[in-house]
Order: C-alpha cells, then structure tokens, then sequence
C-alpha cells in the first residue's frame, strides 16, 4: 500500500492522526466565530455594523432633496433634539429657513412620503415611552425650629422655613415658570391613611427662575412636645399658571418624628431634601387637528373627554358644567393672541363636544406658535355670592380682576406645539404639518 511504503508500518496511523487533527481544526475555527468574546466572532459583528450603518445613509440620501413644506419637514427632522436635553426650556436655538414653494407641489411631494414618515415616528415614539421621563432632581432648603414651653404663660411655639429651591423641572409649554411651595401641617395616624389637616401656609410666588429663593417662616403656636412629634410636613411645588390650572411639580412629605434633633435644641435646624416629581392625569380628551396651507388656517377639533376626575374639583356632579377653551400663545414670550371656546355642558361625567375651533395661522407662526387647550367648569350662578359690580371692571382675561370675575374652576390642560415639553404632543404637531388638509387624532392626557 502507499501508506505503508512511505511511511512504513505507521503509515495508517499517522493518516489517521493527521485527518483528526485537520477535523478538531476546523471545529475550532467554526467555534472562534460562533462564541461571543473570540476574535474571530468580534471581526465578524464588526463588519456587520458597518454593513447595516452603510444602509441608512443611503436611504437618507434620498431624502435629502425632499421638501415637505416651508418649515414641517425641518421640524420633524428636528424633533429629535428635544429630547436630548440641550435645552431646559424645550427650544431649540437653531434658525429655520424658510423655503417659498407652491402649494400644489408640497402637497404632491406630502403625499408621496407620508406614510413612512408616520411610521417612523410612531416607531420613535414607542421608543421614547421605554424610556424614563427626564427627572429633575429639584431639593429643598427647609428649617425647623420649636421653642419649648417655659410656664403656663410662654406656650411653645413650632415654626418651619421654606428657604429655597433648586433645579425645578421647565413648564409644559415654552414660558417661564412662576413657582410657590404650599405647605400643610397634618396629624398622621396610626394607619397612615386618614390624615387631618391642621394648618396650611402658603409662600409667595416669584417669576421668572427655577431657583427661587423664598426665605419665609411660619409660626404655629401653643405646640405642645408630644403633639408636635405625630404632625407630618406635606410640602408641594406648584407652578403659577395664569391661563390654566396650577401645575404640581414635585412634593415631599417629612415626619416631625425623623427630625428629633430640634426639640434637643431651640436653634434654627437647616435640612435638605430631594423633592419627589409629581406626575398628575386629570382625564383624556381626544383632539382632531387639521391645518390648511392654501387658506394658512389651523382647525382643532374638540370631541370628547373620558376618564376626567370630575369630584376633585366639584362636590357633585350636578355642579359640573364643563366646556374646552383653546388658547393660541406665542411660544417665546408666552403672549396670548387669539381665544376660543366651546359651549358649556351640564353634569356630563364624559362629556362630548364635537365643535370646531379655526384659527387663522400663518407659514411663519408654525415654528413659535403654541396651542394651550384648557378644560374648565364653569361655577354655576347659585354658589357665587353677590359682589359689587365696580369690582369688575374688565372683561378681558389679562386684567387684575378677570380671575375674581370667571371664578371659573380649571382642571387639565394640553399643550400642542413645536416647543412643548410633552413628547405624544409634539408628535401630534409633527404629524399635523406633515399631513396637511388631514385630520390628524390623538387622546391627550389632561395635566
């Protein structure tokens, strides 16, 4: 045999020794390439990144030289930025050129793109709500003191300091926050779930900062020792809202029983505390909003409202009269221009309004304008008392008296826009400039 000639009486067995070892190389190989962490497995992912990025940035080529209209295309593109945090207050600082083209022709070109426009954003949106809302880390500056009775004539007395507050989340819309802090004083019991209220105070609100420094103390008197350790300090941050109703931004609750250290001591104590962010629903309410190009009009559509908690505001639902009011601000200043209102129900848990609102806006405005949709019940004229007519001087909702005049009840509200700080509204927006002349529909959850 040619074995045996060549190699001698060991030919066979090192045919065999030299097939098996080619076999187990081999399967070392394959294994390399197929087990994570190997260097052939890491070359291989590596090239397959580079495959899929390549992909794309050809596809996006092909959009470059789309133009949706004069400024929905840009916005969408856009979008994305809101997200990143670059900006506290939700805008973006980059200018928008506008491109002056024909109507037909935008229309045709919207057409064409519109539905892998829509699914790619319903894809991020899906995305966006894996992840966690961007958290605000607001804290408190608090001091407590108690003075301790000296005699029957001196009683004691407990007084808490709201000093000040930092890092409060923006508002929902683009204006400057106005925040206050609230501060009940309760009696916890043994349960922890029926809480009584003793005494509430209230600071004073400061505008234009997320910081605000308040430096203001509250005196309850003829505290006794052992009455003031089972009270509990429920403090909340609230926004100032001059069209709506007051934004809740973070609370905090503190047990007097944790801080033991003042009733050693009659000095002023200063803590610091980590504010926990308030995510208040109010209702839903689903909204129909067109835009119109050829006429430059926007058309929101008021249908109905579900799920809206209607006994935290009313006694009854008798005393319910609810309707919408639609609000079109300016998204820099936070100026009102325009106002509009549907008619007002009676005792409707789910009340449904199917009215159209129109209001005429402009290629320019579609970047800085802000739509603030308001659900308010109006106070019905048996639980206003009598007042004297020169106390109402003014009809207009920006005078001093407007408020004491409505008295009307606010309870949620939504904000549609390019600049608001809600991600499903903002890709309400986006959606409503990408598909002009359509009616776009999306439940909003009332703040």
């Amino acid at each position: 045999m040619v074995d045996t000639g060549l190699f001698g009486p060991w030919g066979q067995i090192i045919l065999v020794v030299v097939v098996a070892t080619t076999v187990l190389f081999v399967l070392l190989i394959v294994a390399c390439f197929l087990t994570p962490g190997c260097i052939g497995h890491e070359c291989a992912r590596k090239r397959k990144k580079e495959s899929t990025n390549i992909l794309p940035r050809i596809k996006g080529r092909s959009n470059d030289n789309v133009k949706l209209n004069d400024v929905s295309y840009r916005s969408w593109r856009l979008g994305s930025l809101y997200e990143n945090g670059n900006n506290g207050n939700g805008t973006i600082s980059e200018n928008v050129e506008f491109q002056r083209n024909s109507v037909n022709s935008t229309c045709g070109q919207f057409e064409s793109i519109e539905t892998s426009s829509t699914v790619n954003l319903i894809q991020t949106e899906k995305r966006k709500n894996d992840k966690k809302e961007k958290e605000f880390p607001t804290e408190l500056t608090l001091s407590l003191q108690y003075f301790p009775p000296c005699d029957e004539t001196i009683t004691g007395k407990f007084v808490v300091g709201i000093e000040a507050l930092s890092s409060l989340p923006p508002k929902q819309y683009n204006c400057t926050v106005e925040p206050y802090v609230a501060l009940n004083i309760v009696k916890q019991s043994w349960s922890h779930r029926k809480q009584m209220k003793l005494h509430s105070f209230r600071t004073r609100g400061i505008r234009h900062t997320a910081n605000p420094i308040y430096r203001e103390t509250f005196v309850v008197a003829n505290a006794k020792p052992h009455e003031v350790k089972e009270w509990a300090l429920d403090i909340a941050a609230y926004d100032h809202d001059r069209y709506a109703n007051h934004t809740e931004l973070c609370s905090l609750k503190v047990a007097i029983k944790d801080v033991k250290i003042i009733f050693k001591s009659p000095e002023k104590h200063m803590f610091n505390y980590r504010m926990k962010p308030s995510y208040q629903e109010f209702g839903k309410i689903l909204l129909g909003v067109s835009y119109l190009p050829t006429a430059q009009r926007l058309t929101i559509n008021i249908m109905e409202l579900r799920n809206v908690k209607v006994l935290k505001f009313v006694s009854s639902l008798n005393e319910f009269y609810p309707y919408v009011r639609v609000l079109m601000l300016n998204g820099k200043t936070g100026k009102k221009l325009k106002k509009r209102k549907t008619r007002t129900l009676h005792a409707c848990a789910q009340p449904e309004f199917n009215e159209t609102l129109t209001f005429d806006v402009t290629y320019d405005q579609l970047d800085t304008v802000q739509f603030l949709i308001v659900l308010c019940s109006r106070v019905s004229l048996k639980n206003i008392e009598p007042t004297n007519c020169s106390e109402h001087q003014s009809d207009s909702e920006d005078s001093v008296n407007s408020f004491k005049k409505t008295e009307d009840i606010f309870i949620g509200k939504v904000a549609l826009g390019k600049g608001v700080r809600g991600s499903m509204e903002r890709l309400h927006w986006f959606l409503i400039l990408q598909s002009p002349r359509k009616l776009v529909n999306i439940w909003h959850t009332l703040k």
